[in-house]
């Protein structure tokens, strides 16, 4: 409502309550990223939650495939790795949008799988692989 609609209410009028709450249900009812994406049974829901969890462990792999791009300086592999980024955050917001606390939890599980699969081939590893050796050369000298 705009303001001038505000000053033209009548004394009697009272504005509503358009509060939003987010409440996390536990619903097994879930479009998941299309609406066309949706789970009707339980079956399906479970499902969608394995799909869920493996595409967020899959996210833990783009680390991964950003270093093996630039190590291989290929323009090609660092465009397809821009479009899987943008596409998975995509996506990831998604899934959180379903407010679903299955999907919370699913998400939860994929990333740190895919984190505990994924973490020794990422770049960052590697840094703090150099690191930690570096500290142990020093206490050693």
């Amino acid at each position: 409502m705009s303001h001038t609609e505000q000053s033209e209410m009548h004394p009697g009028m009272q504005m509503m309550d358009m509060r939003m709450y987010m409440i996390i249900n536990w619903d097994y009812k879930v479009r998941f990223v299309f609406n066309t994406w949706k789970s009707t049974t339980q079956g399906e829901f479970v499902g969608g939650l394995f799909v869920t969890m493996f595409f967020c462990a899959f996210l833990c792999l783009l680390p991964v495939l950003k270093g093996f791009a630039e190590r291989q300086k290929s323009l090609f592999l660092k465009i397809v790795w821009q479009l899987l980024a943008a596409s998975q955050s995509s996506i990831t917001m998604f899934l959180l949008m379903t407010v679903n606390g299955w999907v919370f939890l699913a998400m939860a599980l994929g990333i740190g799988f895919g984190s505990f699969i994924f973490y020794p081939q990422m770049p960052i590893s590697e840094k703090h692989q150099r690191e930690d050796d570096q500290q142990v050369l020093e206490r050693v000298n």
